[in-house]
């Protein structure tokens, strides 16, 4: 069975009320409402027919996600299932969700406590990195389980270079989170591994190549854009600086079974991000 997985960053899909109003000022006329209705409209334009499973970023929670998939399922009945993580970001009160047409497998990871990573940041001061926006959820597909890993790392704000060494803490972070799945599996029972969301740096980067384990001798995991023309291969503009901040990274068994792969583009009234998404087959 072929389902398609995407991600997404909504660009602060909140609703504007205490005690994170002060990120009211990033909805659009019409308000939170609007937004949903945005939202909404622009997942079902993601990838051939929309997709079966969406990563999202930088939303509120429960409170924004209840009326999403209220919404969506006038639109596509088929979503029945929405999981929120439970930020540890204290300044913004983002988090990163799943919303899909399948279940989960086993009650989801929602909040990572006391998980950290030691760094020398960018004025040789000694700090400790944290991981504050993640999830994990093993959804059922067809008798298969894809173990999704959902995070957000930190933003490029301050510099990409200086910002770079957290989100280089939190690579490892998550590479010590996933690498259990990923070495699991064999060609008769195969392990299926997906990271996916706003990881705030570009492919080759070492916080990608951290991720992907290209910096240790255990097994990789590989981008689903990989084959797409480099010219196209972004999902940011800033400056007139074209970025590929959004990735989809596979397992072996999960990237040999996919289909095809892409990025959809949305106007800046839905998003300053663009999706990316692909479709895969696990029975393949």
């Amino acid at each position: 069975m072929a389902f398609t997985l995407a991600t997404f960053n909504t660009c602060w899909l909140f609703d504007n009320e205490a005690p994170l109003k002060r990120w009211g000022a990033k909805l659009p006329e019409g308000g939170v409402k609007k937004k949903i209705e945005i939202v909404a409209n622009s997942i079902q334009e993601i990838g051939p027919g929309g997709p079966d499973i969406v990563a999202l970023q930088e939303v509120e929670g429960k409170v924004v996600l209840d009326p999403l998939l209220e919404k969506l399922s006038k639109i596509d009945s088929g979503y029945k299932y929405w999981w929120s993580s439970d930020t540890l970001d204290p300044y913004t009160g983002q988090n990163v969700a799943v919303i899909s047409k399948f279940p989960a497998a086993i009650k989801p990871v929602t909040r990572l406590d006391q998980t950290t990573q030691e760094y020398i940041d960018h004025r040789e001061r000694p700090r400790i990195g944290s991981l504050g926006k993640f999830l994990r959820v093993d959804i059922e597909v067809d008798n298969n389980v894809l173990t999704l890993f959902v995070t957000h790392l930190k933003s490029q704000r301050g510099g990409p270079e200086k910002t770079r060494l957290l989100r280089q803490a939190q690579a490892k972070i998550i590479r010590r989170l996933t690498l259990p799945r990923v070495e699991q599996g064999n060609t008769k029972y195969p392990s299926f591994v997906a990271v996916v969301g706003d990881l705030n740096d570009t492919p080759k980067s070492s916080p990608l190549d951290i991720i992907q384990g290209k910096t240790d001798s255990s097994y990789k995991l590989e981008s689903a854009t990989i084959d797409l023309d480099e010219k196209k291969l972004w999902t940011y503009e800033y400056k007139s600086k074209k970025q590929q901040l959004d990735h989809i990274l596979l397992s072996k068994f999960a990237y040999d079974r996919m289909l095809k792969s892409g990025i959809s583009r949305f106007s800046r009234e839905v998003s300053d991000h663009d999706a990316v998404w692909t479709r895969i087959d696990l029975t393949k």
